[in-house]
């Protein structure tokens, strides 16, 4: 598998299996209604590709050598202490499928060991809310990388006795300050998997959640990736302030390519900096004392207006009710995809607390969602 599988790839298939399947949609459903259900779906694109915190954590770990130190420090698998750089090959593909057609795979490496070829399957889980339907998602995923690789190997090569697909390791990154209570083992997701014992299709992913490392445990090392964990550990206002001398010590330790980097990082997830602010951070970091080099990171983070607090506030205040409308629904079975997020980018707080009294009362998902007007998606 590689960049010119795309290429290789019949765009003709694609787009008439795409013109079926609206056709289809036409004539099952309303007008009116189509409407209604196509937007959640819109919605799922744009959250993938405008999301801050995706754009920060995939632009990073696409680089080599950081994600080489991930993998090293935060999965540390035997067989993962011998690789280098050299070793890695970034797959620059997108798997979309007829069940997940608004999901991308995050980043695909190919990874070249002495036992021969691995895929590391990386997807970012930055949302704020659990997917437990995340070992589906990943057989899904890696199915597609599987179907993939036997479609464009020699056939011949697949047709003899010692032909074996390569093997897939699935790592989830999860950065939210709620715990991950979804299931890691896909037979968990399979109703009476243990009368069937060996014999049920299982597998587990690998998860590293941000919220649960401790603080030596990222500390133990100083690289971008740790620097950047230690920042998204950071929740509060009073947090940044509390940290900032130890977390702008080791920043300064950095070389100059990775201190851009946070830097850029910073940018993009936590404080949109102009050119002129960027500048003078760099400089303090580089060349101001510690404390005027700590000073000026205050003045970055308290420059907001007395209004600018305010709507974050108020942005928090809709955030919390969101989660808290999730939790509940969690409780009365498995939402989905399109669901979370149709309640978690509602900005009114008003009516988020008519749908948190709902939530309360309804017995079903479906029950809520006719309580609230909202279609089933």
């Amino acid at each position: 598998m590689d960049t010119q599988d795309k290429e290789n790839t019949p765009k003709e298939n694609t787009s008439k299996k795409q013109t079926q399947k609206k056709q289809t949609r036409k004539k099952q459903t309303p007008k009116k209604q189509t409407q209604e259900k196509q937007t959640p779906k819109k919605q799922t694109q744009n959250k993938q590709t405008d999301n801050p915190h995706d754009k920060g954590y995939k632009r990073i770990f696409s680089i080599k050598k950081h994600f080489l130190h991930f993998i090293k420090k935060y999965i540390a698998l035997e067989w993962m202490m011998e690789l280098e750089e050299k070793d890695l090959e970034l797959i620059d593909k997108e798997f979309i499928t007829d069940q997940f057609d608004t999901y991308e795979s995050d980043l695909v490496y190919k990874v070249y060991t002495k036992e021969g070829v691995v895929y590391l399957f990386f997807l970012l889980e930055l949302q704020s809310y659990n997917d437990f339907t995340m070992p589906f998602r990943l057989l899904v995923y890696m199915t597609a990388i599987w179907l993939d690789h036997f479609k464009n190997c020699d056939k011949n090569k697949r047709s003899q006795k010692g032909y074996r697909l390569p093997a897939i390791m699935p790592i989830v990154l999860h950065n939210s300050e709620r715990n991950w209570t979804a299931s890691c083992k896909f037979s968990q997701m399979i109703s009476n998997a243990e009368l069937f014992g060996k014999y049920v299709v299982d597998f587990e992913y690998a998860l590293v959640s941000v919220n649960t490392l401790t603080e030596s445990k990222i500390s133990n090392s100083n690289t971008l990736i740790d620097n950047i964990f230690l920042a998204d550990k950071k929740r509060t206002r009073q947090d940044w302030t509390d940290g900032i001398a130890e977390l702008m010590h080791r920043i300064r330790a950095m070389d100059t390519n990775d201190l851009n980097e946070w830097i850029t990082w910073f940018s993009n997830v936590i404080r949109k900096l102009n050119e002129d602010e960027r500048g003078e951070l760099i400089t303090q970091i580089k060349e101001g004392d510690e404390k005027e080099m700590c000073s000026s990171f205050e003045r970055l983070l308290n420059k907001e207006k007395a209004e600018g607090w305010k709507d974050g506030r108020e942005k928090g205040k809709v955030e919390d009710r969101a989660e808290a409308v999730i939790e509940l629904l969690e409780d009365l079975g498995e939402l989905s995809d399109s669901l979370k997020i149709c309640i978690m980018e509602q900005t009114d707080l008003e009516l988020l607390k008519k749908w948190l009294k709902a939530a309360a009362r309804a017995k079903s998902i479906e029950e809520f969602e006719q309580a609230v007007g909202l279609v089933h998606i």
